[in-house]
């Protein structure tokens, strides 16, 4: 299947569709004129905080966990978060950001991202679900849209899954905050200490129906410009979660697909991918990924 065929299929299910991006896009955005690899962001906390000299993150441990052993080294998570939005101050959208977003738009379906950065919703505003209590350490209610919506699942809005810059407090990195980030999840998802009640989970009566959890759960994803390697350890977690409640409730699964560049996944994604229920679809190269699949010309 190519990325036009591809397309076409997105389009023919664009009612019950929902698009999760990652860094890659602005990979992808930048080409070779910028660095954007999370491992420079967390070697340059490093050298901004630490004494010791690493010039890489050491085999063995995960870059999530790297991130809780900075902030134990920093001594504060405050200036560490300081210190990220700086990071990302340079981050400025390109030609490629606009037109995404742009084409996202006419899709007209709900986006979340893994990114921090800002450079997706530069040409939109912020706002707000007014039924959800607003807190700048969980904005799950904010997203970034020119229209408003009715709930998440209406239109299009750009929400983000481990928070944005322009709250510091909201930004997740490390594996105690990626467990904090869990653990909060769960009182949404289940009203006891069940691990598969789901009692809170029906359709519009329950705790994240006015947040961008609602999203995961209610619609079929596409997954791109996203690794979902092990050190996405809440996202992962998280479609877990998802399959169990379509297992608890076939009657409202929904489909989901991974796109990726050929030969480009190692056999655990894969397992994990299938066991998630998420078609791999492998594609020639980038710009079949980020440009024709979506109809960017």
């Amino acid at each position: 299947m190519d990325a036009t065929e591809f397309g076409r299929i997105l389009r023919r299910k664009r009612e019950n569709l929902a698009f999760i991006v990652g860094n890659g896009i602005n990979h992808y955005a930048y080409q070779d004129n910028k660095s954007v690899d999370w491992n420079n962001l967390l070697l340059y906390l490093w050298e901004k905080f630490s004494f010791r000299t690493r010039s890489v993150i050491p085999e063995g441990i995960s870059m999530t966990e790297f991130y809780d052993l900075l902030e134990l080294e920093a001594g504060s998570m405050g200036k560490v978060k300081e210190a990220v939005i700086s990071y990302f101050a340079d981050w400025k959208p390109v030609k490629y950001h606009h037109e995404l977003s742009d084409c996202l738009s006419v899709w007209n379906v709900p986006v979340l991202t893994t990114n921090f950065d800002l450079n997706l919703s530069s040409d939109l505003n912020l706002k707000n679900l007014p039924e959800y209590k607003f807190t700048d350490f969980y904005p799950w209610g904010s997203y970034w849209s020119n229209n408003d919506l009715t709930d998440p699942v209406s239109g299009f809005g750009i929400w983000h899954i481990n928070g944005m810059v322009n709250y510091k407090r909201s930004i997740r990195l490390g594996l105690t905050e990626y467990t904090s980030l869990a653990s909060r999840t769960r009182q949404y998802l289940h009203s006891n200490d069940s691990l598969e009640s789901f009692d809170l989970k029906n359709r519009n009566h329950w705790q994240g129906y006015h947040t961008w959890l609602h999203i995961i759960f209610n619609k079929s994803l596409c997954i791109f410009g996203l690794g979902l390697g092990k050190d996405e350890t809440y996202l992962r977690w998280l479609l877990i979660e998802r399959m169990k409640y379509f297992k608890k409730f076939p009657d409202r699964r929904h489909q989901g697909w991974y796109v990726c560049l050929r030969n480009n996944n190692n056999e655990g994604n894969r397992q994990l991918l299938d066991f998630l229920g998420l078609e791999v679809v492998e594609l020639e190269e980038y710009k079949d990924i980020y440009e024709r699949m979506l109809g960017i010309s």
